[in-house]
């Protein structure tokens, strides 16, 4: 009706007055963010924890004078959604990785990518302790059994205790995994990097970084703990899982493209050896994926939840603020240099 369009366009006018008036008492507006995604937090906290902000929210029909863009990691980054933003200077990516970035589109529009290093470690270092049960104990398919009625599932299971545990990536994430493994008495843990870690080698976790072909030898438990880049996309090949027994156990909880993947399904279907996974090539995982057609008892697979606990997300989120808020400083923090 007439009068709706008068008050909209009256509340409008007022809201732009006011704005006016704020910078005319030297009141600064506050800096505009695009939020791609909700963090996967209840909004009212992320619009609280991020209050010295204006956030827009999507949908984005229309161009927008957002100064920067957040992402929760969900998703890809185009130049398609840079695009709707055309003011942007910052890219705050709510994730570890961001190979779900166009970098290049970033670069040509002067954008600077921010991440949020180790919120999640000891979230994901759990997931994977958890996992290996899971698959050394036969949880899920013990739990579906008791539900349809059975009782009996295997022989019996296996323990962490006395087994030999590599660490394939001895980042934060891999540290973390190393000191909750070191907790069950392994036989010996091992590992490798890019680099040396001489905190590895020391109490209490009295690790040796090894070669990957000597780590597939002799390993009971191998854990992926590495960034994905384009020296480590492919790095675990199917010559490397060859090596593996079928009492052996893979867990994957870094990055798919990480492995030979049509191998790595291959070579479970034949029962080389069990797997754990959160990471897929493609996510949400499509219904034809193959992985689906491995057996139940060879791999446990779950819907990359490694990150995802309560906390970690809390940790996340004050990551994006301290990142936004150092970037509306001028001295941003945790730029991403590289595509990782």
């Amino acid at each position: 009706c007439s009068a709706c369009r008068f008050l909209r366009s009256f509340v409008a006018e007022l809201s732009a007055a006011m704005a006016g008036a704020q910078e005319g008492a030297g009141i600064p507006r506050k800096r505009k963010i695009a939020m791609l995604q909700d963090q996967q937090l209840d909004k009212e906290e992320v619009v609280s924890t991020l209050s010295n902000f204006e956030l827009l929210w999507p949908p984005f029909d229309k161009e927008t004078d957002a100064w920067a863009v957040a992402t929760d990691g969900r998703g890809q980054v185009t130049e398609e959604d840079l695009a709707k933003h055309p003011s942007c200077k910052f890219l705050s990516v709510a994730f570890v990785g961001t190979n779900h970035v166009d970098h290049e589109a970033c670069k040509k529009r002067g954008i600077t990518i921010m991440n949020c290093p180790d919120y999640s470690s000891r979230t994901v270092a759990e997931l994977t302790v958890g996992l290996t049960l899971s698959v050394l104990r036969d949880i899920p398919r013990a739990e579906q059994t008791l539900r349809n009625g059975g009782w009996a599932v295997s022989a019996g299971g296996m323990e962490i205790h006395n087994k030999s545990i590599a660490i394939v990536g001895l980042g934060d994430i891999g540290f973390r995994c190393a000191e909750l493994f070191s907790a069950f008495g392994p036989k010996e843990l091992i590992g490798w990097s890019r680099r040396q870690k001489p905190r590895f080698a020391e109490p209490p976790l009295n690790g040796r970084q090894l070669g990957l072909e000597e780590i597939f030898e002799r390993a009971d438990i191998v854990v992926l703990s590495v960034l994905l880049t384009d020296e480590t996309r492919g790095m675990i090949t199917r010559a490397l899982m060859e090596k593996l027994r079928p009492t052996s156990v893979l867990v994957n909880i870094a990055r798919a493209q990480l492995c030979d993947y049509e191998a790595l399904v291959d070579l479970l279907c034949q029962r080389r050896f069990r797997a754990a996974l959160d990471v897929y090539p493609e996510e949400p995982l499509p219904p034809d994926d193959p992985i689906l057609k491995v057996p139940q008892d060879q791999a446990v697979i779950v819907p990359h939840i490694g990150y995802k606990s309560h906390e970690a997300l809390q940790r996340r989120l004050a990551l994006v603020a301290d990142n936004l808020a150092s970037a509306a400083d001028g001295a941003p923090k945790n730029v991403v240099t590289e595509r990782h």
